[in-house]
């Protein structure tokens, strides 16, 4: 576990009992959103202090500033995105699902740049993770299928960036221990990302006529996978953020020990 300072663990208190307050209060309200519209608000902004006051302690041009940055700027595109995403809207879900394709790119570059070289168990892990999105790509294609070409290809596509980027996480905490937050976030915020794409999936479209995507049951309350999606995604993100502490430790312990 990377070690956190006294500000961090403040951020990070207070953000844990806005989103475990925002779930108790959404259960006595079982016909509501899952979580309040304000504490999901609240809850929002305070995560994102996190991964950027972690930016500000950082060194100037060095290694852990670049993937600070590139971590901040991943969750803010990936919260901004989620919020977009389940507009009704399909235009607006659209640019969501593209803030979170940016915020993916950015992610996995900063995870890719943090250290020497990308050893060869980060390799086989990076080849791992493409092979499991190739895996959930065919399942969007099928989700797809009756859509236009671009847009089921683009489905897949993102589907493919979101497996690579877990695959370049997992990597880099199996050479780094203190880094496996990161591949527990990253694991959590997939998983929820997936969900979402599934969800929205059939119902993409650029058309202004198109219906909005089937993310709402009859009653128009969100769907069992648009709410699972926030419970994986949101505490993935901040497991992400945190790892941000692991990349200001010595760099020298970066590598772990049986993988010498």
């Amino acid at each position: 576990m990377p070690v956190l300072d006294v500000i961090a663990w403040v951020l990070l208190f207070i953000w844990a009992s806005l989103f475990a307050g925002g779930l108790f209060f959404g259960r006595k309200r079982p016909r509501r959103p899952l979580l309040p519209h304000k504490i999901q608000i609240a809850s929002a902004l305070v995560l994102l202090l996190l991964p950027w006051y972690g930016f500000l302690l950082t060194r100037p041009g060095a290694e852990d500033a670049r993937y600070a940055s590139g971590i901040a700027a991943s969750i803010t595109l990936s919260l901004l995105g989620g919020q977009l995403a389940r507009r009704s809207r399909p235009r607006l879900s659209v640019v969501g699902i593209a803030a979170i394709a940016v915020g993916y790119l950015l992610y996995a570059v900063a995870v890719a740049q943090y250290g020497a070289t990308l050893e060869s168990v980060r390799l086989l892990f990076l080849s791992l993770g493409m092979l499991v999105g190739a895996a959930a790509a065919g399942a969007v294609l099928l989700r797809t299928r009756r859509q236009s070409p671009v847009q089921a290809w683009t489905a897949a596509a993102f589907a493919l960036l979101l497996s690579a980027a877990t695959g370049l996480a997992v990597g880099l905490a199996l050479t780094g221990p203190r880094f496996g937050v990161l591949a527990a976030g990253a694991l959590l915020l997939v998983s929820g990302d997936l969900l979402l794409l599934l969800e929205l999936a059939p119902s993409l479209s650029f058309s202004p006529r198109s219906r909005p995507a089937a993310q709402k049951n009859r009653h128009g309350l969100p769907s069992s996978s648009d709410a699972a999606a926030q419970l994986l995604r949101v505490p993935g993100q901040a497991l992400i953020a945190v790892s941000i502490w692991a990349a200001l430790q010595d760099p020298t312990s970066l590598q772990f020990p049986l993988l010498a």
